[in-house]
């Protein structure tokens, strides 16, 4: 029997094909995400050096058929639409992990990727130390610029 000649990129290829695969399986946040932040101490302040963050979200029911555009426009209006029509021209607001017009219409199962590089506001360096802890309860002072986490039941 033959061997089949594959060509050299293609470990590369594939690699990314299963990468994409989960991702689009799994968007949200991962292991990795909680690991892609540095921080530095300056002047009593934990300040986290800038990077890059991938938001994604499947296509919700109402969304189907309407504009990429129209729909970042109004679901979500932290920015301007003239900001997110820049990010679909450039790229970095993507279908499926690729490059669409601002006139696409967006369809059941989309897996919306917005790239967008944050600055995160600093926050005291002070441990946050527990005051009292039994079996039913924990107390911890914790200062006030360190945000809040998710309430746990």
């Amino acid at each position: 029997m033959e061997q089949i000649k594959l060509p050299d990129a293609f470990p590369r290829v594939l690699a990314k094909l299963e990468t994409k695969a989960l991702k689009a399986k799994r968007p949200g946040f991962t292991d990795e995400r909680y690991h892609e932040t540095s921080y530095y101490i300056e002047n009593g302040l934990r300040k986290v050096y800038p990077y890059y963050f991938t938001f994604t979200t499947f296509t919700k029911g109402r969304w189907v058929g309407e504009k990429i555009l129209d729909v970042f426009a109004r679901e979500f209006r932290a920015h301007p639409a003239e900001e997110y029509e820049r990010c679909i021209k450039a790229g970095t607001l993507t279908v499926n992990y690729e490059k669409v017009p601002t006139d696409y219409r967006l369809k059941h199962n989309d897996l919306l990727a917005n790239i967008v590089h944050r600055h995160e506001v600093p926050v005291t360096s002070q441990p946050i130390t527990i005051v009292h802890m039994d079996d039913d309860i924990v107390v911890v002072n914790k200062p006030a610029s360190i945000p809040r986490g998710l309430k746990l039941e």
